[in-house]
């Protein structure tokens, strides 16, 4: 089954970082510009067993909906999620949190996937991993504007 990670550093606390993810519009704002990604149903709460309806969008109308599950809750270390139905064969995606000091957190996602077994895996990695660097540096500036702000987590 194909693996990919990514991982960045953030001066943050741990718990400021895993505070950020218990809001699922976190991936809205994190995500790459294109496909365009979006919650259907936004006001979730994060938790053992919620799904979240994603809706992918290449161009006006063409698009497909994605479901995940969250299927482990960890504070403030990990949570995984899954797909229930989607475009992948299968789809589980771990999220990491590691305290490396009281100020310094490494977040990790590692997911394993399988799309199709007819398609050759070169191109689905490399937009994937493409896509999940892209997301970690994202999620750091994210998170450091918002600890800057005052309505931030760590105002």
């Amino acid at each position: 089954m194909p693996h990919i990670e990514a991982s960045t550093v953030i001066p943050l606390p741990i718990e400021t970082v895993w505070q950020a993810h218990e809001d699922a519009t976190l991936l809205e704002r994190i995500s790459a510009p294109y496909p365009v990604v979006r919650l259907v149903h936004p006001d979730v709460q994060c938790q053992v067993g919620t799904r979240l309806l994603v809706r992918v969008d290449f161009f006006a109308s063409l698009g497909l909906d994605w479901e995940v599950e969250i299927t482990e809750w960890t504070p403030p270390t990990q949570f995984v999620d899954e797909q229930v139905r989607g475009p992948f064969q299968s789809w589980h995606h771990v999220h990491r949190f590691e305290a490396l000091s009281e100020t310094e957190t490494r977040a990790t996602d590692a997911i394993d996937y399988e799309f199709n077994p007819a398609i050759d895996d070169t191109v689905v990695r490399w937009m994937l991993q493409t896509a999940f660097d892209l997301r970690m540096k994202t999620l750091r500036s994210v998170l450091l504007e918002t600890a800057r702000t005052p309505s931030g987590p760590a105002a």
